[in-house]
């Protein structure tokens, strides 16, 4: 009979690198977003309000990245409510212009990973400090 190999889940490894890189993408993305919005349109109040959202977005996935690597308690929490501030923006936005594949696909990822943060063993063992 063969023992079973129990290992404790934890650190930045395993389905936790996903979300990482996906945070890892988003702040370029993000700057590419606010940088050419502005450059391109004349200023007005719904360009400004896309600026303003995406500057929110960029600070909160820098802040999220900084607690995870620093392996914070409050990195999971953070995380989540990036997700779930991203859908409600995504739907506001998709409301506005009636086109709804960008909250579509930011709702399905934010259950995802919403699910994940909830419960997984490595977060819970890894985000302790």
């Amino acid at each position: 009979m063969k023992k079973k190999k129990t290992e404790k889940l934890e650190g930045l490894g395993g389905w936790l690198i996903l979300p990482i890189i996906g945070l890892f993408i988003t702040i370029p993305v993000l700057l590419y977003d606010l940088l050419s919005t502005n450059a391109t349109y004349e200023f007005n109040f719904y360009i400004g309000l896309l600026s303003f959202i995406d500057i929110i977005l960029l600070g909160w996935a820098i802040i999220a990245l900084i607690l995870i690597f620093n392996k914070k308690k409050s990195a999971p929490k953070v995380i989540i409510y990036f997700y779930i501030i991203n859908i409600i923006i995504q739907g506001v936005l998709a409301s506005m212009i009636n086109e709804y594949t960008y909250f579509i696909r930011a709702t399905i990822i934010g259950i995802i990973w919403i699910s994940y943060f909830l419960k997984s063993k490595r977060v819970k063992n890894t985000f302790v400090k």
